[in-house]
């Protein structure tokens, strides 16, 4: 060992080889030391220094090959399920505590559609109790006679629920042959309770009553039919619809009441010839008039119009020997600028009714429709 120095400091080494300096074992083979020498020796400048440098380059491939696997496949079979909370809490959740939980959600699903369908029922009920009669009326026309009573088997309309003036019981007795046309109770007939005597199923009697709420369209065929208690009050319009007549009778007329009306002003009966249209106020005078048909059965297309030209009222009338209104139409209102029509053959003559209950001939259709 003599003259050799130290390959770490330079310092001399003993006769074992160990340096006097710095300790150094010289007597082992150099090549088990690295001086000043790293891992990274050699490597591009640029390359990433790895923390785990002292594991084997093939070690740590390996790892990090086993790591991904189990990424890939997931939790170990048989491992629970992790779940959050509110809290963020993470706890390890049991198969019971699993079907308890899926449980108490199927019943919370079940307990929300019972809820639903409990308040659409509750609306369907809402509906038939405020309209029952509208929706029967309905079903009945679209599916035949008698099919709108499955709608509302309780629920019966009463015609004079809102009326709460009453007409008194004791009057007088009395009979009212009409036809075919409008009469004003208190001008034509007194007021008073009246039952309906009709000739033919198709035979109606209407009141149209605004000040008591009545409105009544009644004829023999019509289940629960009114016609054996028609309450006519001081200024409601009865419109009868019939070939021949219909016979009103009351036992209490209130004949004290009847107002004496007032003389019609026209004087001129207007004669209307087949397929010729004329106009109340340039072809006539406008005012009240008894039509009355003659030729062919036919058609009256009757058109009203207000103050400013704006229509209000359209209707047809069947009118001839064998229509099922007759021949005749009884106290027909046509004001100004109404247009009056004759069709298919049919020729009408207009007579001044004799007597009227107004000349406001806008105002019967306000009262009417």
């Amino acid at each position: 060992m003599f003259g050799r120095k130290c390959t770490l400091c330079g310092g001399k080494l003993d006769s074992r080889g160990i340096c006097e300096e710095c300790g150094l074992d010289s007597s082992k083979s150099e090549k088990r030391y690295k001086i000043n020498q790293s891992s990274c020796d050699g490597e591009p400048l640029t390359h990433v220094h790895r923390a785990d440098y002292h594991v084997p380059e093939q070690k740590e491939q390996k790892q990090k090959k086993e790591q991904n696997t189990r990424d890939r496949q997931g939790p170990e079979k048989g491992q629970p399920e992790y779940r959050y909370h509110d809290d963020t809490a993470q706890r390890r959740m049991s198969k019971r505590e699993w079907e308890k939980d899926r449980k108490k959600s199927v019943a919370g699903r079940v307990v929300a559609v019972i809820t639903i369908v409990l308040t659409v029922a509750g609306i369907v009920v809402s509906v038939i109790e405020d309209h029952g009669p509208e929706i029967s009326s309905w079903v009945d026309t679209e599916f035949g006679e008698g099919e709108g009573a499955a709608v509302s088997e309780e629920y019966q309309y009463d015609p004079y629920e809102y009326v709460e003036t009453s007409i008194p019981k004791t009057g007088e007795s009395a009979e009212y042959v009409l036809s075919t046309g409008h009469y004003i109770v208190g001008t034509h007939i007194p007021e008073g309770n009246y039952a309906a005597e009709t000739q033919d199923t198709f035979d109606t009697v209407q009141v149209h009553d605004n000040v008591n709420g009545i409105y009544l369209f009644e004829y023999e065929d019509k289940e629960e039919n009114c016609l054996d208690d028609l309450r006519m009050y001081q200024g409601a319009i009865v419109t009868v619809g019939c070939e021949d007549t219909v016979t009103l009778k009351t036992d209490n007329g209130q004949t004290g009441l009847m107002e004496q009306g007032i003389p019609n002003p026209l004087t001129e009966t207007v004669a209307i010839g087949s397929g010729e249209e004329k106009t109340a106020g340039i072809d006539f005078e406008p005012g009240i008039y008894d039509i009355v048909a003659s030729g062919e059965i036919g058609i009256v297309d009757i058109t009203v119009y207000d103050e400013v030209g704006e229509k209000i009222k359209t209707f047809s009338v069947y009118l001839g020997e064998d229509s099922g209104n007759g021949k005749e139409y009884k106290y027909m209102v046509l004001p100004e600028k109404t247009t009056i029509a004759c069709n298919d053959g049919v020729a009408l003559s207009l007579t001044p009714a004799e007597t009227i209950a107004s000349e406001d001939y806008l105002g019967f259709y306000e009262n009417l429709y």
